[in-house]
């Protein structure tokens, strides 16, 4: 752009100069001992969560989001710096430069911050420029490539007044590689309003170039800088940076200095983090194999982060295609995503059978989960109850009569009656049964976290799935580790695990174990084999802890065995649990 001609003089233009500045950088001076300087992290709890749905099934969970008080640590953010380049933008070309590197590190703490850079001049074929938009380098987080973008700016050109903005904004936000979920921010700064229409023919209206923005939820940040010799700027002499900036829940600032720009871009940025109207759980992430519906969709109002805030979802999953499913849910404030946090469901099976020759239904049962203890609060495994619970629903209670029965190791533990002091888990009327229970009226064990099969020593143990083998160092459930119990877990890398006790590991897979820390194992491999007479078995799910015990049989974790009819029971009992979150 060459100079214009003002249509202030003398002491006026004086006073307007004072404002302005006081507008402008002054401004964001003061504002910028307002933003806090610790960021804090915008959370979604639980920040995991894992279960198992057999088809048709829903489970619903609660996520509480909370926005914290200052800027976000933690967003997704692509910012897209888009400048004047013609001729009279050379000092703030130059400070931008200069400064690029401070912008980009002052910006660092918001999160995942990546940015694009593009320039504009004009259209005009009496006197052209080399282009109208270009785009000097597409969304990235490589500061180098940023910098090179910046760079190649040259201010030149621009023969008439106004310039070729409206173009360029619909050019970004229909062409630049926006990542999905981001907060899209582009900084525009220039001296000279927009030929409206702009670029080529028929050219880009500023209705066109508000449409596109909006529609890739892009907020544009306008900054209006002074002109060389200190003369104001023109950016909104039509009112299309106010109208622009409003439409997309940008800002327009006016007055920048160009010596002050570098600080002016960092905290104008920051500052549009201040306020928000929408809050939101993302559903784009969760596969098609899943059902999802969030309660209530959305929150909007006028919000702002001047202190924490809460809101809580109920989001309910529904298993509609069997798979395991690994993915994860954004926390969305005005569209741009703030945090994640990672969900793992199985529907339908996922383990294979943990002995050679047997299935779940016909392995000999002489000790079942005990799922009365999930109820409980706290969860504590063998702490008996007076009351047993089986995955069917099958109750046993220490008022209708109770025993002990002998475990290895010299251990007794306790097993109860039901009302009518008949067998559990009876043969059905086709001779069919859910499980293959060997104590008739007892059930056993008070407390227990898995299931012991009776099967004869030296009985094959399998892998259950694919996964890394590991032997217990300590195991926050059971106690003592292999040296004591024999007990080893295959980390299936999926948020599930599989716990042996009782069951010595192969010497080739402890050679393995040995070498490298773990043994790579796939479903059906023989891992050891059974010592005494039983196999005690339990499926964990994801934590650090290791102590997210769960039922395989009442989450339906167990692969069809085809063949049998007992899976076709499983599929029609009513399964009511408390999900698993963490």
């Amino acid at each position: 752009m060459k100079s214009k001609t003002s249509k202030f003089s003398g002491g006026a233009l004086a006073v307007v100069m004072a404002l302005l500045a006081l507008a402008g950088s002054a401004f964001f001076a003061f504002l910028a001992l307002l933003i806090p300087v610790n960021v804090l992290a915008d959370t979604v709890s639980p920040s995991s969560y894992a279960t198992a749905l057999k088809l048709g099934a829903s489970v619903t969970i609660t996520k509480t989001v909370t926005i914290q008080e200052g800027p976000p640590g933690t967003a997704l953010v692509d910012v897209f710096f888009l400048a004047d380049t013609t001729g009279s933008m050379g000092p703030t070309l130059a400070s931008v430069q200069a400064g690029a590197s401070a912008i980009l590190s002052g910006l660092s703490e918001l999160g995942d911050v990546a940015y694009g850079v593009g320039e504009y001049k004009d259209y005009d074929p009496l006197y052209p420029d080399p282009f109208v938009f270009r785009l000097n380098q597409d969304i990235t987080d490589n500061a180098a490539l940023v910098q090179a973008g910046i760079d190649a700016w040259v201010a030149s050109g621009g023969y008439d007044w106004a310039e070729g903005q409206l173009y360029a904004l619909k050019q970004v936000a229909d062409t630049v590689g926006w990542r999905q979920g981001s907060t899209r921010i582009i900084v525009w700064f220039g001296d000279a309003p927009g030929h409206d229409p702009a670029g080529p023919p028929p050219g880009v209206t500023e209705t066109e170039a508000i449409a596109a923005l909006v529609a890739k939820t892009v907020k544009v940040i306008a900054l209006n800088v002074i002109l060389p010799g200190g003369l104001p700027g023109s950016l909104d002499y039509y009112g299309q940076a106010t109208r622009i900036a409003t439409a997309t829940n940008g800002k327009y600032y006016n007055g920048i200095d160009p010596a002050q720009i570098v600080t002016d871009i960092q905290n104008a940025i920051i500052t549009s983090f201040q306020t928000y109207s929408t809050v939101s759980l993302g559903t784009s992430m969760v596969p098609a194999g899943l059902g999802v519906n969030v309660s209530p969709p959305s929150y909007t109002g006028e919000f702002d982060r001047s202190f924490d805030r809460t809101f809580s979802f109920d989001v309910t999953f529904t298993a509609v295609t069997p798979g395991s499913y690994n993915f994860s849910i954004p926390l969305l404030v005005d569209g741009g995503t703030m945090a994640t946090e990672q969900d793992n469901i199985v529907v339908g099976g996922l383990l294979g059978f943990p002995l050679r020759g047997y299935t779940p239904y016909t392995a000999p049962v002489s000790g079942v989960m005990d799922n009365s203890v999930l109820e409980r609060t706290p969860i504590e495994f063998y702490v008996p109850g007076d009351v047993i619970k089986t995955f069917n629903g099958e109750k046993g209670e220490k008022i209708y009569g109770f025993t002990y029965l002998d475990e290895p190791h010299y251990y007794a533990w306790l097993a109860y009656m039901n009302s009518t002091q008949t067998d559990f888990f009876p043969p059905s009327s086709t001779g069919a049964r859910p499980l293959n229970y060997t104590k008739g009226p007892w059930l056993s064990y008070a407390g227990m976290p898995g299931y012991n099969y009776d099967v004869p020593a030296g009985t094959p143990v399998l892998a259950t799935a694919d996964g890394k083998l590991y032997k217990a160092v300590v195991d926050p459930v059971n106690g003592a580790g292999y040296d004591y119990y024999q007990n080893s877990y295959i980390d299936h890398q999926n948020g599930w695990y599989s716990w042996y006790l009782y069951a010595p590991l192969t010497p080739a897979i402890l050679a393995e174990i040995n070498l490298s820390g773990f043994a790579q194992v796939t479903k059906g491999q023989v891992i050891g084999n059974t010592i005494g007479d039983h196999l005690h078995f339990e499926v964990r799910a994801d934590g650090s802890d290791h102590q997210n015990v769960v039922d395989p049989y009442k989450l339906g974790l167990w692969l069809t065995n085809t063949g049998h009819i007992e899976p076709v029971i499983l599929l029609l009992l009513q399964d009511y649990y408390t999900p698993i979150g963490y």
